[in-house]
């Protein structure tokens, strides 16, 4: 149930969401793994073209070289919820340059 929640407000946010440039502030394991991957609880500054930064928590499962190269300071893009700014996915969770 759980999934299937996380899945549709995904699609929903990736078809209606903003994207914007957000940097890493903190990532750690939550403990849990998601089709056999890790999943991380991540927290991010977003820094949309307009408006004010905000900062959001994203829970994703990804590989351990993926969470190698997503340090504090890192820059990634992401996309969110304009109605809910907290809900927000990574387009891309490789640095941004």
């Amino acid at each position: 149930m759980r999934i299937r929640i996380r899945d549709e407000r995904k699609r929903k946010i990736l078809k209606e969401g903003v994207q914007a440039r957000a940097k890493v502030l903190q990532i750690q394991p939550t403990g849990e793994y998601l089709n056999n991957l890790p999943e991380f609880q991540v927290q991010v500054q977003i820094q949309p073209e307009n408006g004010a930064d905000f900062i959001a928590e994203v829970t994703e499962a990804f590989p351990y070289p993926k969470y190698d190269s997503l340090r504090n300071g890192s820059q990634v893009v992401v996309k969110y919820d304009p109605d809910y700014y907290k809900r927000v996915i990574f387009l891309h969770t490789e640095p941004a340059t």
